[in-house]
């Protein structure tokens, strides 16, 4: 049963996503994870969601597509709001540098023009969650993570398969082609 003191950091986890990267080596799988102890499963969590936060943020004033600002909005939120249920378990929150691979992929979205940055925004996106859902995974199974830890990651791996099928929508979907420019021309009216 959750105390109410719990309440509020579990509901901050309602909106949890984030994803691998380095600080817990080869983390493809549960299984994989299953013996990492809990801090390095929580950087490497936190980790993922600066990179989501920041691909996110550059989403929110760079995509084309209005579906892809609104979905860059919520994730932004939702980085925050882990950030938030970390403070409130007493974790360190201060976001860690990116490794190097993550930080190429978002230097790649900061240069993209209008053309490209849908289509690497889905695909950096699409990306991290598929990296996140073993680490959350993993978290919420590890009987050595903090009840809220497990609490937080048990939330969030429902929400990152939610927004694994949300960008896998979007990337089925066909790219927005720009309206042609005005030619200056005016057409003549059949009478």
């Amino acid at each position: 049963m959750l105390e109410r003191r719990s309440l509020g950091l579990v509901l901050a986890g309602l909106s949890l996503a984030g994803c691998a990267t380095s600080a817990v080596p080869n983390a493809s799988s549960p299984q994989a994870l299953a013996g990492a102890p809990p801090p390095a499963l929580r950087l490497t969590a936190l980790q993922g969601g600066t990179f989501l936060l920041q691909t996110a943020q550059l989403g929110a004033t760079k995509a084309q597509r209005p579906e892809l600002q609104r979905f860059s909005e919520f994730e932004a939120s939702e980085q925050q709001g882990i950030m938030q249920a970390m403070a409130l378990a007493g974790h360190s929150v201060a976001p860690p540098p990116l490794p190097p691979e993550k930080a190429a992929m978002l230097q790649q979205l900061q240069a993209a023009g209008p053309g490209d940055f849908d289509r690497l925004f889905i695909a950096a996106q699409t990306q991290g969650h598929q990296e996140a859902l073993p680490v959350y995974t993993a978290i919420a199974q590890s009987t050595a993570s903090p009840a809220a830890d497990r609490s937080i990651a048990l939330l969030a791996a429902d929400r990152i398969r939610e927004h694994i099928a949300i960008l896998e929508f979007f990337a089925s979907m066909p790219a927005q082609q720009p309206e042609p420019a005005p030619t200056g021309r005016s057409r003549r009216r059949a009478g």
